[in-house]
């Protein structure tokens, strides 16, 4: 049986997430805020999230009611942008995916979170957080590294792969496939570096993590919304 991890009271968390989670119109958005309404029940939360031109300031306030604080760091988007992820993800083995999703000004914003107040939880919401969580880590209570805790949702390997089965594109389908291949190294080897790691289902946990070790720190964790 998977080992759930044990929360004491009031602690300082920091929720990383690559969407702001509201208003609650996907299914990513939907789990992100139950969790961290959850969460913010019985402890300080600050919330980091990546925005977008549609997200609202009324939206943001609304976060603003549970949270300690919210930080938003835009979130840019263009195909030259997507042209440079994509060279660099050639250089370095790094998926395209999470090349693409590295932005300065996100690592910038969750070090000055850190200087202004040392958290024992950063939480990072969905695997494309994961680097910038690794980066909060040394954030320290009590002499302590805080703690690494991923919502995984997913498999993400499994969303270029069913992409380069439904493709008759042959170019395309070589990008996506080798893809597939980074990200489920990729999302083996960062599932490893978190204390805990948390999935929707017991069948995507399964397709990533085959060690036995794996067990004790990974559970699977339907999404409530009560």
């Amino acid at each position: 049986m998977a080992k759930k991890i044990s929360i004491p009271q009031s602690l300082k968390i920091l929720f990383l997430t690559q969407v702001l989670p509201y208003p609650l119109d996907a299914g990513p958005k939907i789990r992100a805020y139950y969790v961290l309404r959850h969460l913010a029940q019985k402890h300080a939360v600050t919330l980091v999230s990546f925005v977008r031109s549609s997200d609202t300031p009324q939206a943001i306030a609304h976060l603003k009611q549970f949270c300690e604080r919210v930080i938003t760091v835009p979130m840019p988007r263009s195909l030259w942008r997507d042209g440079l992820a994509l060279l660099r993800s050639l250089l370095t083995g790094t998926p395209f995916l999470i090349t693409r999703d590295w932005v300065p000004k996100m690592a910038f914003a969750i070090k000055n979170a850190i200087r202004h107040s040392p958290f024992a939880i950063v939480h990072a919401d969905q695997l494309w957080m994961a680097p910038y969580a690794m980066g909060g880590q040394p954030s320290a209570v009590s002499g302590q590294q805080a703690k690494l805790v991923l919502d995984q949702h997913n498999a993400v390997h499994l969303i270029p792969k069913r992409m380069a089965a439904d493709t008759h594109n042959p170019l395309k389908k070589l990008i996506l496939n080798r893809e597939t291949r980074l990200m489920a190294r990729y999302e083996s080897r960062i599932c490893q570096q978190f204390d805990h790691v948390v999935w929707v289902t017991d069948e995507d946990r399964k397709v990533v993590t085959h060690h036995p070790s794996f067990a004790t720190r990974h559970s699977p964790l339907a999404t409530r919304h009560s």
